[in-house]
């Protein structure tokens, strides 16, 4: 019997000293199933400021290297030199243009701000897309007004029953004017969310009002939505849309994050930056969270949250810092600053999407993850992208396995991207993101059809892994 005990002691020890490295709790587990597909990676849109454009801000080179599919702008000035410019660069490209509008024509409003007449302001649409042809830079969407959930005047502008009756109305203006091939996108809502007056924007559509929008068009922002988390609030209104026989196609028209407190420490509010001073210099210069790497990953993480539901596009918001946002409105929401310079939150982007595979599918993670972590996989017939956030203060032991891989699989580079340094706010420095190559053990699980790797994740950073197929 004692000669039984020793033997089932010494294969216990065998066991873990074999197995070491998968003992529980030893790794945080970030687990994909590479045939369980959310759906193809349709790209990133960017809302872009039109009154201002500088060959500083390399437009073309920015939009390539972050994936820019759609850009949506807001005409407010005669300044078609810059519109021309930047309608140069998108056309190599092949990005599309979303027009939209901030607020119906006085003249089309009663005394309280509500739109009295549908039929003229169906008509200025028109006339607007005529005129945006004529100057050579035409339409291929347009957004009849931007948040016409949000008051005004003493009422709302739109309402869901005036909405459905403005789209029959501008679509008939439209092919009048022989523009079949400019779509209406709507209702362009502020948020997600669809409890209350809000349902009745889904509700009180008519079929043929359901058939003129090939997509959706909502915002998403953390201190709008209930629990304060972009992708289960997508979740839930997805879930809705099924409800309703209502699921299209969403553009995610303006998102970044409102939160401005990381790690207990508060950073100037993009909406009201901080204007700083160079004592030796007698320089001024402004100062907001988007300077900041926690800004960036948290931006990241939402972008992350988006892209696991089907058939989204994220829109940035914004893509640049425009001097009279930052002059006249003490605003600096910009991925470039003023001086076309990258903030954090387009060096960690562009690393990411420059390596996304071309004509890709999304795989999301089996379960959701925890401990300040989020992860995503992008993969075609070639080659396969993993990339896994730590937003938290620790460095995070993690595990990451691939399943139901069907061929072999190699590295093909795998990359860590932090900062040295995170400036406490008072400094009113920009961090600076830093990139730093990984060396990696990737260990096949054949009867599993899997791959596995570990990897130590520094605190406040993001890492990314191209796997390609052999």
């Amino acid at each position: 019997m004692k000669i039984w005990i020793i033997l089932l002691i010494l294969s216990v020890m065998w066991s873990c000293s074999f197995f070491g490295d998968r003992k529980k709790g030893q790794y945080i587990p970030v687990e994909f199933d590479l045939q369980k597909e959310v759906g193809p990676f349709e790209g990133l849109g960017a809302n872009v400021p039109l009154s201002f454009y500088s060959r500083r801000m390399k437009v073309l080179q920015t939009f390539n290297e972050l994936g820019i599919k759609y850009i949506r702008v807001k005409r407010e000035d005669e300044n078609w030199d810059d519109i021309l410019a930047l309608r140069a660069s998108t056309s190599r490209l092949g990005i599309k243009w979303i027009y939209s509008l901030d607020a119906i024509p006085i003249e089309f409003l009663d005394d309280y701000g509500k739109l009295a007449d549908v039929k003229g302001f169906a008509g200025w649409w028109a006339e607007e897309v005529d005129e945006l042809l004529y100057q050579d830079v035409p339409a291929d969407y347009i957004e009849l007004l931007d948040t016409p959930d949000i008051l005004r005047g003493d009422s709302l502008a739109l309402t869901s029953d005036l909405f459905n009756e403005l789209i029959h109305a501008t679509r008939t203006e439209l092919d009048l004017r022989d523009f079949q091939n400019v779509e209406i996108v709507g209702p362009g809502l502020s948020s997600p969310a669809y409890g209350g007056d809000l349902e009745t924007w889904y509700m009180d559509l008519d079929q043929a009002g359901f058939e003129i929008l090939p997509f959706w068009t909502v915002q998403s922002w953390e201190n709008k939505l209930e629990g304060g988390q972009v992708g289960p609030a997508l979740g839930n209104f997805f879930e809705y849309l099924d409800r309703i026989e209502s699921r299209k196609p969403l553009l995610v028209t303006s998102f970044a994050t409102s939160e401005t407190k990381f790690n207990d420490i508060q950073y100037p509010d993009p909406n009201q930056y901080d204007l700083l001073g160079n004592l030796n210099t007698f320089e001024t210069y402004y100062y907001s969270a988007t300077f900041t790497l926690p800004y960036a990953l948290r931006v990241y993480s939402n972008t992350l949250d988006l892209l696991k539901h089907k058939q989204v596009v994220p829109f940035l918001y914004q893509l640049y810092d425009a001097p009279a946002d930052v002059k006249y409105k003490k605003r600096s929401w910009g991925l470039l600053d003023l001086n076309g310079g990258e903030k954090p939150v387009f060096s960690v982007l562009s690393q990411l999407m420059k390596r996304v595979p071309k004509q890709s599918t999304i795989i999301a993670t089996l379960d959701p993850t925890q401990d300040g972590l989020n992860a995503l996989t992008f993969k075609n017939s070639e080659e396969v992208l993993v990339t896994v956030l730590n937003e938290g203060l620790e460095s995070k032991s993690i595990q990451v396995s691939l399943r139901g891989v069907d061929r072999r699989l190699e590295i093909k580079s795998a990359e860590i991207h932090f900062a040295l340094n995170i400036f406490p706010p008072e400094q009113g420095k920009k961090d600076i993101v830093q990139t730093e190559e990984l060396e990696l053990k990737l260990r096949s699980d054949g009867p599993n059809d899997s791959y596995v790797f570990t990897l130590m994740l520094k605190p406040q950073s993001i890492f990314a892994g191209v796997f390609q197929y052999k």
